[in-house]
């Protein structure tokens, strides 16, 4: 298994330990019933980046620990360094951090109390908790229950909050794994975005060149107050490397000549359907933006134009706030599944899983398939913990149907037995964040119409690392391909 996927579930077993014993986490008396923690990760890209993280919640107030882990793969030294790398992610802005390391090594038998002895010789008050573990059990959902030894309790004290001017609180996932996106978490604009970051040079940078219509000029000349149009219309008013890259990204591949016009005739109006720049995964052709469907803009537009509901100024106005607001949701699907896969460093360039997921679609001109789709799926699975999520399915799924396997079936007259696929997800959503504690469900985005993991499976099954579901099994999973990205060497 990978380091990846082990810190996963070490993390998510801690966090139900010191939910459950908070004494081992905070200073003085905690009542446990206050405390809300769940696993997560830190979804920038800011070094050091620890292997995992917990957040806590004790009555608004909020702390976050860092989890450093490691295998008896990287021997000995990783004693020492797991010293260095806890102590750095204090000074990083963390409350507290956790170091988890094996019961024993071939040479040396209690590391666990060796890092203990070594921080109390030079701090007892520093903020550090030491774990150490056994073999996990992966015939559980959580492999680490029951594996787990304190050394060393953390020591947080209560009054040691994160505050609102700790990026750490901007760097927030709601999941233990990558943050995925139907219709965004896509490979081509993965490729597309990387490669202008590979291309761009950080000095000298210079501004996308625009052909827009003259309706939306006039409409964003209206509404952009100081901004500029190419800052305003991509919802980017920065100046960093990110907010260049994502301009040129934006403007060359979407807001496009073609895409920014509502209307290709007048009286009566026809909506203008050109396709963007950037691929659909199935290989039917190019992406549309901003329409196609009856709630999309243009379509709304074109409708409210033809009933003389609104005029075209009217109109550029709506589109032009559209279009901004859009900005806004696929950036942060772009930048947080770039970060969450580890294809991207702080700085804006790509890391080298990035250039190596790059280079490999410009070698074959396709993103879609062959070692381009390995590398990202291997990241998808390893870097996006997306491979601890499907053995919390799995896990989960096999415990609730071994002991009935018609659970979350209704018989339908007249159709026989049908599986309840919403209730089953419900569940296994609130087993994760109950139990297992690995989301946060008081802030996840979508909206209450959107089904559990509705992004993460319209990801996966353009993998076919999943596929429908089955009575007396729950998700089907691809366990052969899963297994053949694991072992992909990133």
């Amino acid at each position: 298994m990978s380091h990846d996927l082990y810190a996963s579930w070490a993390t998510a077993e801690l966090t139900r330990h010191l939910k459950t014993t908070p004494i081992d986490c905070f200073q003085g008396q905690v009542n446990a019933t206050q405390l809300s923690m769940y696993a997560n990760r830190e979804s920038g890209r800011v070094w050091p980046i620890p292997d995992g993280r917990i957040s806590a919640e004790i009555q608004n107030a909020k702390f976050e620990i860092a989890v450093e882990l490691k295998r008896t793969n990287e021997g000995v030294h990783g004693i020492l360094t797991a010293i260095g790398q806890s102590q750095a992610y204090l000074h990083k802005g963390y409350t507290g951090s956790i170091i988890i390391i094996p019961e024993r090594y071939d040479s040396h038998s209690a590391p666990g109390n060796y890092i203990r002895d070594v921080i109390n010789a030079t701090r007892t008050d520093l903020p550090i908790g030491v774990f150490s573990y056994q073999a996990p059990d992966t015939t559980n959902a959580s492999p680490f229950a029951g594996k787990l030894t304190c050394h060393k309790r953390i020591g947080m004290p209560l009054t040691k909050t994160v505050t609102t001017g700790n990026p750490l609180l901007v760097q927030k996932s709601n999941t233990q794994w990558a943050h995925l996106r139907e219709g965004s978490s896509e490979a081509h604009a993965f490729f597309k975005y990387l490669q202008l970051a590979k291309q761009m040079g950080v000095t000298g940078l210079t501004e996308p060149s625009l052909d827009l219509p003259a309706g939306l000029i006039a409409a964003c000349n209206r509404l952009r107050g100081n901004h500029t149009i190419e800052k305003y219309l991509s919802n980017s008013v920065g100046d960093t490397f990110h907010d260049f890259i994502w301009r040129h990204f934006w403007f060359g591949n979407i807001i496009t000549s073609n895409v920014a016009n509502i209307w290709s005739s007048r009286i009566p109006y026809v909506i203008n359907n050109a396709a963007t720049e950037l691929l659909k995964p199935d290989g039917t052709g190019s992406k549309v933006f901003f329409s196609g469907k009856a709630d999309s803009i243009k379509n709304k537009l074109i409708a409210q134009l033809n009933a003389g509901t609104i005029n075209e100024n009217e109109a550029w106005d709506l589109f032009v706030t559209n279009i901004r607001n859009r900005a806004h949701s696929y950036r942060e699907d772009i930048d947080s599944g770039l970060a969450h896969l580890g294809f991207i460093e702080n700085d804006g360039k790509p890391s080298d899983v990035g250039y190596k997921f790059v280079d490999a679609c410009e070698r074959t001109n396709d993103c879609h398939s062959g070692r381009p789709m390995l590398i990202l799926g291997a990241a998808i699975l390893k870097n996006g913990s997306i491979g601890a999520l499907l053995h919390y399915f799995y896990k989960l799924s096999e415990q609730a149907f071994s002991t009935n396997p018609l659970r979350f079936t209704q018989r339908v007259t007249g159709k026989g037995l049908k599986f309840q696929q919403l209730d089953y997800l419900n569940w296994i959503k609130e087993e994760l964040a109950n139990n297992l504690k690995v989301m946060n469900t008081a802030s996840l985005r979508g909206g209450s119409d959107r089904r559990p993991f509705q992004g993460e499976f319209a990801v996966l099954r353009k993998f076919n690392l999943v596929g429908s579901f089955r009575i007396g099994v729950g998700l089907e999973i691809n366990w052969p391909l899963v297994q053949e990205y694991l072992e992909f060497e990133l």
